[in-house]
């Protein structure tokens, strides 16, 4: 169906108003983007989405979702193209979706609010030779919130560099949505120009008042603890949704997304009890991930070995964990991941994703403090790779992180260590690593012997070199 002369006139011009939109001075202008998504989401008898696709392309469009699931639950599509461009309509019935899949890695609903991948309700414009930029507005309704990890571009929320799948989860619907200021990437560096970035907090229903104020209490102080370990936040922006699960004391699943902006998806249960809010890893270990881009080619170990091994060095520096506390839980569950270095860390699978990524983290680590004389460590690797632009919003490959984390510290311990373990499956002797660390266990409690070989390297490792900066929990307030 050819779209009416008027319908192109008013699709051009919505196109050409995202470049002309008011700049601040001295700001350059944002180029015009591949599409448009213009949605209303209203509560009529459930949360429903009407959306209204405009985009700019020489070659038939089509639009589908991405999820077959979500097919059913799509009204009166219509496209219309001619001339270059393409409108398309249709409204997506997100409650019926929610409630039919209802799926932790998909879509969750609460009450009247819902946490769902972007993919779940936004169709996929296909028959372009790249990922399109896609810029999205919503209107809503009176009480009703949207939200994404997205950039803001003055009044729309911009995906570009990824396609729908990979742009993380939205949150919809009536949800406490709250904003909480964190500073830029790398902005706490010495010397540095000083920003804020944003976390949002959406938090479905399912909690009481008191406990939604702890819960946004345990969020603010733990991206303070994150802080101190990247001199700076992990994103210039962020999404995390925390979903409540009745049956739940503490904290469950957690999942990120980096695509597009990085989203976290985290279930709590919906008694708050802030001492099982602070004694537990999961928002700490997921908060990492947003630091660091998707890394491809069969490197999971390497992105969930990076989380694993510092997410517990970040709560030691807080003061919730001490250094034997660490070197423990080191010493029992390394010897999980072992077994993969002779094997290839290619072919890793479940935990050993985990425990052989943290021992290579630690062997990156070692080996960074030893080639600097202990000017640096893995924090400056990973860290400098943030300030470097590999946030949480890309994917690359594995040599290309380890090239530009060894950039940030002059060494290439990084690549060598990706060759030795990754390329050709060197194994590790464990043993002889914690001896030379002087690191043991006797009668059930570590023991750290200061005058074992490494002892030096060591003692830089799970405090660092800095004074650390506690972060106090509420009950030490």
């Amino acid at each position: 169906m050819l779209a009416s002369a008027m319908v192109l006139r008013a699709l051009i011009a919505a196109l050409l108003s995202c470049a002309s939109a008011s700049l601040p001075a001295g700001a350059q202008a944002v180029a015009v983007p591949d599409c448009t998504v213009d949605g209303t989401l209203a509560d009529d008898e459930g949360l429903k989405l009407d959306i209204v696709y405009r985009c700019r392309a020489a070659q038939p469009i089509s639009f589908v979702p991405d999820d077959g699931r979500a097919a059913g639950h799509v009204s009166g599509l219509q496209v219309a193209q001619a001339n270059g461009l393409v409108e398309a309509r249709y409204r997506f019935d997100l409650t019926g979706y929610a409630r039919a899949v209802d799926e932790r890695t998909t879509v969750l609903q609460r009450g009247s609010g819902v946490l769902s991948l972007l993919s779940g309700w936004l169709l996929e414009p296909r028959g372009y030779d790249r990922a399109p930029t896609i810029d999205i507005r919503m209107t809503t309704g009176p009480g009703l919130v949207f939200a994404t990890g997205l950039p803001k571009v003055g009044d729309a929320w911009r995906l570009s560099g990824t396609t729908i799948r990979f742009a993380g989860y939205t949150a919809l619907g009536r949800l406490n949505l709250q904003e909480i200021a964190v500073p830029l990437p790398g902005s706490l560096r010495p010397g540095q120009p000083q920003g804020q970035g944003v976390l949002r907090v959406a938090i479905l229903d399912g909690v009481s008042t008191v406990g939604q104020a702890e819960l946004l209490d345990w969020v603010r102080r733990t991206a303070e603890a994150e802080t101190h370990y990247w001199q700076g936040f992990t994103a210039r922006q962020m999404l995390l949704g925390l979903v409540p699960v009745g049956t739940r004391r503490g904290v469950g699943y957690g999942r990120t997304v980096p695509g597009g902006g990085p989203t976290v998806m985290v279930e709590v249960g919906a008694a708050v009890d802030p001492r099982r809010l602070f004694d537990d890893w999961v928002l700490t270990h997921e908060f990492i991930h947003t630091a660091m881009p998707f890394v491809r080619g069969r490197s999971t170990w390497f992105m969930e070995g990076a989380a694993t091994y510092i997410e517990p060095i970040i709560r030691a520096r807080a003061g919730w964990k001490t250094e034997e506390e660490v070197w423990r839980e080191w010493v029992e569950s390394m010897p999980q991941g072992i077994g993969a270095f002779s094997s290839g860390l290619v072919n890793t699978t479940g935990r050993q994703n985990y425990w052989a990524g943290a021992t290579f983290m630690l062997l990156a680590d070692l080996g960074i403090r030893r080639a600097t004389q202990g000017a640096k460590g893995l924090e400056d690797c990973l860290g400098g790779a943030l300030w470097s632009g590999l946030d949480g919003s890309l994917r690359v490959s594995l040599d290309d992180y380890a090239a530009a984390c060894d950039r940030a510290v002059g060494t290439t311990t990084m690549a060598d260590l990706v060759t030795r373990h990754f390329e050709r499956a060197e194994p590790l002797d464990l043993a002889a690593l914690w001896r030379d660390l002087g690191v043991s266990m006797a009668g059930g409690r570590i023991v750290l012997d200061d005058g074992a070989p490494g002892a030096r390297w060591r003692k830089m490792i799970v405090m660092g070199m800095k004074p650390t900066v506690r972060v106090r929990r509420p009950w030490e307030s």
